[in-house]
């Protein structure tokens, strides 16, 4: 396994969306670089997100600005074209064909790599350091590379406060609501969701049918607004300060137009403001505006949205403010209780089934995955200091236990948050994933 110095060998580790565009610009940007691509789960390229068939999951970004590639913006939408004239470039598409359009990309990059790209079937197990670069330890053996690139995308669920033990091993909750089995809940009439995020929504739809009534429960009872079914240029506004000048600048320019339009410029400003924050002003946001933000920034499809309007105004579909606080087992189900929002006595229901859908974890210390337990143990990651992933340099890269960066060790996605705050959708990770290819192929080819 002794490296081959004209033709480095970069490991990537994750081969959802991250992943896999990295992937794809390591091997276009030098044709001396040989890439394994190493993915945990059966499929390839997908991710969680994309590798569906529910007709319900929908992409919450319309179609012509969720081209995998930032310098060919009308890809998906001629990807998508050929397959179906009658796409409009403003439609929401299904998160199943845009699994098969990036695919496709795999498909291809593979082809033209001509055995430069690898995909290997396998978990990432652990990390070590040589003389010669790093060892990959996985569950179908040993990778030697000279670069490991982390793509590991969202950490698994977190059991919420209130869960039982025995509620939590029963088969009457799901932690992990993307193994649900829509097909085994068919004696499930009254089911509830911790959460009233976009993973709520998908929940939702896809587990209703007559006579099921979904009770969803989140600190706020906040649920994610609709795009409008027009199309909004961003505003002109300009943003700056922290956080409270902030809210303050957004509601004076969502009173003048749409906020729709308001916060998609704010997105793109996003990362600017983020970086500029102090750490308590970091803090401020999350505690205060993240709800907000959420809910503002991450928005469904006007039809999706139409169809949790009409679950909820038939009672299908209960949404509550307030803290879960405890819940057990009884001879019918599950029996929990919640303190409502701005109140004292808590309130109990029983429920057929519980679906957790608070989102994956971000404090990486509470992770059990092998690879995260293993960088730890080692020191070769820290937490991220507001719980918001890895800690890791505005480059991107991972800080050791002493707070420097790793030499041939990257990261992208999700994890790398506390960076970035903006790095979780489509329109962010294309451009992060090609400027880490050229980072990564600048330093292997110096």
């Amino acid at each position: 396994m002794t490296p081959d110095r004209k033709h480095p060998h970069v490991a990537v580790i994750g081969a959802g969306f991250s992943g896999l565009m990295t992937a794809v610009h390591l091997t276009t940007l030098s044709a001396d670089l040989r890439v394994t691509l190493i993915e945990r789960r059966p499929v390839f390229g997908r991710g969680v997100a994309y590798d569906t068939r529910d007709p319900g999951h929908l992409l919450n970004v319309r179609l012509d600005n969720m081209s995998a590639f930032p310098d060919r913006p009308d890809n998906l939408a001629d990807w998508v074209a050929a397959r179906d004239p009658a796409a409009a470039p403003h439609d929401f598409i299904g998160r199943g064909l845009y699994g098969d359009y990036l695919a496709a990309i795999q498909d291809r990059a593979v082809a033209a790599a001509d055995g430069r790209l690898t995909l290997t079937p396998a978990e990432a197990l652990a990390l070590d350091r040589t003389a010669e670069g790093w060892i990959v330890s996985t569950s179908d053996g040993p990778v030697a590379a000279d670069a490991v690139v982390l793509a590991l995308g969202n950490l698994e669920p977190g059991t919420p406060p209130g869960i039982d033990p025995t509620l939590r091993a029963s088969a009457l909750y799901v932690e992990n609501p993307w193994a649900l089995d829509p097909h085994g809940m068919a004696d499930a009439r009254r089911i509830l969701v911790i959460g009233t995020g976009l993973t709520m929504v998908d929940t939702v739809l896809s587990l209703r049918a007559p006579g099921r009534r979904f009770v969803a429960l989140s600190r706020r009872g906040l649920v994610p607004r609709a795009h409008s079914v027009e199309v909004l240029a961003p505003s002109d506004d300009v943003f700056s300060g922290g956080p409270s000048g902030l809210l303050a600048q957004v509601r004076a320019a969502s009173a003048r137009q749409d906020w729709r339009a308001v916060f998609d410029r704010l997105r793109r400003v996003a990362r600017d403001l983020w970086r500029g924050w102090t750490p308590v002003e970091r803090s401020r946001f999350l505690r205060h505006l993240r709800p907000l933000w959420d809910v503002h920034r991450h928005r469904l499809a006007p039809t999706i949205a139409a169809q949790v309007e009409a679950l909820r105004a038939t009672g299908d579909l209960t949404i509550h403010a307030g803290r879960l606080t405890e819940s057990h087992l009884t001879d019918t189900g599950a029996q929990v209780c919640w303190r409502p929002r701005g109140g004292q006595d808590a309130v109990c229901e029983g429920f057929d089934l519980v679906v957790n859908c608070t989102g994956p974890l971000s404090a990486v210390e509470r992770s059990t995955r092998p690879l995260i337990r293993n960088l730890l143990a080692k020191g070769l990651i820290q937490p991220d200091p507001l719980g918001l992933g890895l800690a890791v340099d505005e480059a991107g890269r991972p800080l050791d236990v002493a707070g420097r960066p790793v030499p041939g060790l990257y990261a992208i996605g999700p994890l790398t948050r506390g960076a970035a705050w903006e790095i979780t959708a489509v329109p962010d990770l294309r451009g992060a994933a090609l400027d880490l290819a050229r980072r990564v192929t600048a330093d292997m080819t110096a």
